[in-house]
């Protein structure tokens, strides 16, 4: 039996000594500028307050803890360890792909090309199943942050689509800094040297060290690491609940098969082409398979016929207070009918209450049988207070994102030089 309950205070100890490490809190201070970089581009865009980005900082920082820890416990009963997975060729040929196409930051793509390498021409020397089981787990913790904090407090975007049309939708980045356990195996010729330490199954690990060492005891150490998960997509033809629940259960799939074929490739050595191909390929089947159903689907938040439909509910307003949600439809305020932004200040400008206002509103979440109905709820607001909501885009939208391919920064750097 696998003695779990004897090596989580082990775990524990080793996660912990990762926030003893600089390189861990400079991750930390990179995760904190990007959630900040975020809320400024919505500032910028809706010309609004925004959210505070704090709330996202400390929920990302609790959520990589707690994936951290679920990616230790994975990596331990693994046995996955860093004497042969090239950490810095690993971390390089990472940064060496993003200058290609930036999304392409990913250990799926630069442990595929890494394992290729070796596979073809013998270098650099890594173990071929303990890279990409590295790569499967880490996306099966992404894949469990996806799903638990994926849709938390989206950044709403006005996007033009490949039509020329500017719809609504949610930027869905996050970003998380995680402590990591992950092994060193060390080779002992004297067995008495490991007396006293925890008897393991026969069966562990499950991917055996290639450490080329006849003879004497092998031990394996903890160690903690500090890594970076990130996770961007966008939201236009569904919620962003749905987008991230399919999203993770593809991401999560993907990575069962490949923790599958990283294992089978320790005892038959061919699989490990499989491996390493599956890697990067599948990883960019995900992608595909997700930019088709977004481009080939009808967008969710576009004007409607009768009524103003929201984009985006600002947590805490006076609109969330009273009940109303994101993609909810303003119907009639104070008794006169609303479709855009001029008649709603119209409509509550001719109130008989400068805080009180009557909202008849249908809830974009209502199920199929009770389509058509309204709601009735109060406002209540200080006179001029905003109600804290963003329309979904009108056609006359002055300010929008274009989404595209992913950038190239030897592209770009190529075309300055070129002029």
């Amino acid at each position: 039996m696998f003695p779990i309950f004897d090596l989580l205070p082990l775990i524990f100890k080793s996660l912990f000594s990762v926030f003893e490490e600089k390189i861990f809190w400079i991750f930390i201070v990179i995760v904190v500028l990007l959630y900040r970089k975020m809320g400024t581009m919505s500032r910028h865009l809706f010309k609004t307050s925004g959210e505070t980005p704090w709330r996202l900082i400390l929920l990302a920082l609790f959520s990589g803890i707690m994936g951290g820890f679920v990616g230790s416990i994975l990596l331990v009963f693994v046995g996955v360890s860093v004497n042969k997975i090239g950490g810095f060729y690993l971390l390089f040929t990472a940064l060496g792909l993003m200058l290609i196409q930036q999304r392409f930051l990913c250990f799926a793509y630069a442990g595929g090309v890494l394992s290729l390498t070796y596979l073809f021409f013998g270098f650099p020397q890594i173990s071929v199943p303990q890279v990409m089981a590295l790569v499967a787990v880490l996306h099966l913790v992404e894949a469990l942050l996806i799903y638990l904090t994926g849709s938390i407090c989206p950044l709403p975007i006005y996007v033009k689509n490949k039509e020329g049309r500017v719809v609504g939708g949610y930027n869905l980045q996050k970003f998380w800094p995680l402590p990591l356990v992950v092994f060193f195996v060390g080779v002992y010729p004297e067995p008495d040297v490991v007396k006293g330490l925890f008897s393991m199954p026969d069966w562990w690990p499950l991917i055996k060290p290639e450490l080329g060492v006849r003879g004497g005891e092998l031990v394996y150490s903890m160690l903690g690491i500090p890594a970076v998960l990130g996770y961007g997509d966008i939201a236009m033809t569904t919620t962003p609940r749905v987008k991230t629940r399919r999203a993770a259960w593809e991401l999560a799939g993907y990575s069962v098969l490949l923790l599958g074929l990283a294992v089978a490739a320790s005892y038959v050595a061919p699989l490990a082409y499989v491996a390493a191909l599956f890697g990067p390929l599948g990883h960019e089947a995900i992608i595909y398979w997700g930019y088709k159903r977004e481009v080939s689907g009808e967008p969710l938040y576009v004007p409607v016929e009768r009524g103003l439909k929201l984009l985006h509910v600002r947590m805490g307003s006076p609109l969330a207070k009273a009940g109303v949600r994101a993609g909810d439809i303003f119907v009639t305020v104070n008794g006169l009918p609303v479709h855009d932004e001029w008649e709603l200040q119209r409509a509550v400008l001719a109130g008989t209450s400068e805080t009180l206002h009557k909202l008849e509103y249908a809830c974009g979440e209502h199920p199929a049988d009770e389509q058509g109905k309204t709601r009735q709820t109060v406002v209540k607001c200080k006179a001029g207070e905003a109600w804290g909501h963003i329309p979904v885009p009108e056609w006359y939208t002055g300010k929008y994102l274009y989404i595209s391919a992913s950038a190239s920064l030897l592209k770009r750097w190529w075309k300055k030089i070129t002029g």
